[in-house]
């Protein structure tokens, strides 16, 4: 039997209680935020990005403290959000001396979601950790309604747990959890014998609450949620320190999804999973009844779950309101056009005012229209006119661009090999057997197949990482490898300086170059966005993005002939994932190989891959071909592969029933799963109340000249055959229940 008892915390995933408000607030100016709606009319645009301000003041900090996080850390505070889930008011950030966001505005309402977009550094994570306390505001507040469950899932890598996986992701479904518990206490007190009222008043509102809390159908929903994100049936009871990092943040995020708070911050929740992993979470959370607001680089999470945008750009916070991830690329460049064009029209109008008062101004005929001219351009100066757009409104996307060393020379043709190899962590169960694996000159090689199959466990042995359970491993007399995996920026030395590891890297090792200099690593590091004084800082000042820029600057200063990369866009943004996969187009030649695991379509398509290897069923079969959509569809790249017939008639029935419909077809169910033992507990509940009424009957006896006790007894006995009659009804409805789902199953 599967327990659902409550236990530590298996990874950074915070429920932050709005009863027990945490934060910071502070008294400060308001500061307007561009905010526009797809929907906004261009005639009325051009006054909009005359809105955006930035500020630099600071104001004096109080807080409030709360044991869901370390006391010392700040972040939301309960308030009056104006009808707001969330309420973000005059925020402002900086790390270290450095401003990274100014004044930034924004309004969640109930049920909205929002992603938060820009490139790596801009501060998108930063926001996040203000919100949940472990990064400082420098100014201004954010607010949560009262009443609102705040869900958050860190981005950084996690402990295991001693729990199953199963109770892990189910045990903080506290509602379900309290309602079970109160159920179970008025059952016990019923079935000792207290049949009062009030005790049966307890047991109806205690089954009320756990039926609408879905407690009836709890394991399915579970088993859904783990399934969607990518464990099989025999993995629920697993223990979660059997599975990797990667793997316990998908038991974490299963946690976090299943405990559904009011609103639910997401700060890149798809770095450890595969496409139909993410395919499956874009429709989970497109049908989250909650307030959502998701960071993520995965344009296609975006695109499939949120309404709303929101970007961080120019040191501040621009809103798109109603539009999905495309919209907002169409409108940021409408917005852009718009702005310039309204600066270039009252530019040109000015500068023809002003030609008329250079020519006309010493006229004393038409000194009066030249006076009148002036006091229209300082018009125009004091509106705000004659101002150039904000940065944050016009300018470009800076694009990094990744130059990779052109590979190193080879002997013969054949760079590395596999033959007749087991490969895996067990002598007695190899997860890959008899492999035979060689790797030419020229050849970009994808690695596709199930979650579990072991295309990593494969790089793992190709690198050489893994020693072989049995077979031979055989590399090119000079052999080149270069290595870059989705973990690489996690294992950097958080107390280092980026550019020290960067050259370290570069020079030192089997491979190294003492002639690479400091200034051709700035280069690198400048290309990828890495510029100003963000080489010398240290790697824990970085956010998650540069970080992993860093990792890339560092696997793009070594030659090599051979390159593996593991699931390497995860931590890149979309600009970088972009520079990675021109880089790797361009790259190789006839001297040089790739070898790929990753689940990203269009960074694989943007690649071009010549040759495809399959790992599945303990194989691994390679074949000198281009990627076709057969090959994303047939490892369940869409969700609705891993919906079984119940949850797509489930779906259907969504569509077609009104909510009111859905809601009494839901109880139903829910009534119907638990009909057997709540059948038993009826039956058991009779005989006390038949027990009860012949007692009445002989009390009655002992008494027939007391009419005052007599008068009670009857009533007592009307009650309990009352009581009887309901249960019957009751017991009656659920029979039916059971033989309709019976007949449905069969």
């Amino acid at each position: 039997m599967m327990s659902f008892t409550s236990h530590a915390v298996l990874i950074s995933c915070i429920l932050i209680h709005s009863s027990h408000g945490f934060g910071i607030s502070s008294d400060s100016m308001k500061c307007n935020s561009l905010q526009r709606t797809c929907s906004t009319t261009k005639k009325n645009f051009a006054a909009d990005w005359k809105q955006v301000t930035i500020s630099h003041r600071r104001q004096p900090l109080s807080h409030l403290y709360s044991t869901a996080i370390n006391q010392q850390q700040e972040g939301i505070v309960v308030g009056d959000t104006k009808g707001a889930a969330l309420y973000i008011e005059d925020v402002c950030i900086s790390r270290g001396s450095n401003r990274i966001i100014s004044d930034v505005n924004l309004r969640v309402e109930r049920g909205q979601r929002w992603g938060i977009v820009g490139p790596n550094g801009v501060g998108k994570s930063t926001l996040l950790g203000a919100l949940t306390g472990t990064v400082r505001m420098d100014q201004g507040r954010a607010i949560v309604a009262p009443k609102i469950d705040v869900g958050y899932l860190r981005q950084t890598a996690v402990a295991g747990s001693t729990k199953t996986v199963f109770e892990e992701a189910s045990s903080e479904m506290k509602k379900i959890q309290e309602a079970r518990a109160r159920m179970e206490e008025a059952e016990k007190a019923i079935t000792e014998g207290d049949t009062s009222d009030e005790m049966l008043l307890k047991l109806d509102e205690a089954t009320s609450d756990f039926a609408a809390a879905g407690g009836w159908n709890q394991e399915q929903t579970v088993a859904n949620v783990l399934k969607g994100l990518g464990f099989k049936p025999e993995d629920m009871d697993r223990l979660c320190s059997e599975f990797s990092g990667g793997w316990q943040m998908r038991i974490g995020l299963a946690r976090l999804l299943l405990s559904n708070p009011s609103l639910l911050l997401l700060d890149e929740p798809s770095n450890h999973l595969d496409s139909s992993a993410r395919d499956w979470l874009g429709k989970y959370l497109k049908n989250f009844d909650g307030s959502l607001v998701l960071v993520s680089h995965d344009t296609s999470l975006l695109e499939a779950s949120v309404n709303n945008i929101a970007e961080i750009t120019g040191g501040t916070l621009l809103t798109y309101v109603g539009c999905s991830y495309q919209k907002y690329l169409e409108e940021k460049e409408f917005r852009a056009k718009a702005a310039m064009a309204e600066y270039e029209r009252n530019m040109a109008e000015a500068a023809k005012l002003q030609s008329f008062v250079d020519k006309w101004g010493a006229s004393a005929t038409k000194a009066a229209s030249a006076q009148s001219r002036v006091k229209m351009i300082e018009k125009m100066k004091k509106e705000g006119k004659l101002d150039a757009p904000p940065a944050a409104v016009v300018e470009k996307r800076w694009k990094p661009t990744l130059v990779l060393p052109p590979p190193t020379k080879s002997m013969g043709d054949v760079l590395l090999e596999l033959k007749g190899a087991d490969i895996g962590h067990s002598d007695d169960q190899p997860l890959l057997q008899n492999v035979d694996f060689e790797l030419r000159r020229g050849m970009k090689v994808i690695l596709r197949g199930p979650n579990g199959a072991g295309k990593s466990t494969l790089m793992a042995a190709l690198r050489g990482t893994l020693p072989l359970l049995k077979g031979e491993r055989k590399e090119n007399e000079k052999l080149r490898l270069g290595y870059f995996t989705q973990d690489l920026a996690q294992q950097l030395d958080p107390t280092a300086r980026a550019m020290d590891l960067v050259t370290a890297y570069a020079r030192e090792g089997k491979y190294g170059d003492i002639t690479i200099s400091n200034e051709a690593a700035r280069n690198v590091m400048g290309r990828l966005g890495l510029s100003g004084d963000k080489p010398l800082r240290k790697i824990q000042e970085l956010s998650g993005g540069e970080k992993a820029r860093v990792a890339l600057s560092m696997f793009a200063l070594k030659a090599s002939n051979v390159i593996l990369l593991d699931e390497p866009s995860n931590h890149l943004d979309v600009e970088c994932i972009e520079a990675l996969s021109d880089a790797l187009s361009s790259w190789g030649g006839k001297d040089g190989a790739i070898i790929v695991v990753s689940h990203d379509k269009p960074f694989c398509d943007s690649v071009g891959f010549n040759t495809v290897g399959t790992v599945m069923n303990g194989n691994v079969v390679v074949e000198e071909r281009d990627l076709n959509e057969d090959d994303w569809k047939q490892y369940g790249l869409s969700a609705s592969q891993l919906l079984d017939a119940d949850e797509e008639e489930a779906i259907a029935c969504k569509k077609e029933l009104t909510l009111e419909e859905k809601q009494q077809q839901d109880q139903r169910r829910k009534r119907a799963f638990n009909a057997p033992k709540r059948i038993l507990k009826i039956e058991q509940m009779i005989a006390n109340s038949e027990s009860r009424i012949n007692d009445i009957d002989n009390e009655m006896m002992e008494v027939a000249t007391d009419v005052g006790k007599l008068t009670d007894l009857t009533r007592e006995k009307e009650k309990q055959e009352s009581k009887i009659s309901e249960l019957m009804e009751e017991w009656e409805e659920l029979e039916i229940l059971v033989a309709e789902f019976d007949n449905n199953t069969n």
